[in-house]
């Protein structure tokens, strides 16, 4: 799973379409294990949402999206959720742990994170 996190620095970002970077989070196990920081490509909503896709973004958390850019990366299988505030990690395992709060999940699809659909996941 990766997640991708619209940010200033190291916070959230205020608008999606005007953050610096996505800061990317890659998951394993309910577990970030590395984090890259993918510089804004300034492209169309539809072409970003076409290179998440390819790089394996499955959930972009944002601060404010508007709702038809949203849905062009919610049609893309890419679940996003807004009105996230605090640092770029913060938010990316809140999310994980179903802790993220006074947020809104903009696609209303039920992604449900099933660790042991990853074989490399073990029950030790």
């Amino acid at each position: 799973m990766r997640i991708a996190v619209a940010s200033e620095g190291l916070e959230v970002a205020p608008r999606f379409g005007q953050c610096s970077s996505y800061m990317c989070y890659n998951v394993e196990c309910g577990i970030i294990v590395d984090c890259q920081n993918m510089p804004n490509p300034s492209m169309p909503a539809h072409d970003l949402a076409t290179l998440f896709g390819e790089v394996g973004v499955d959930v972009l958390i944002v601060n404010t999206i508007e709702y038809d850019v949203a849905n062009v990366f919610c049609h893309a299988g890419i679940e996003v959720i807004a009105k996230a505030h605090g640092t770029a990690r913060e938010v990316a395992q809140a999310y994980l742990t179903r802790t993220l709060t006074g947020v809104d999940d903009l696609c209303h699809i039920d992604y449900d994170y099933d660790e042991e659909a990853e074989p490399a996941c073990s029950q030790a």
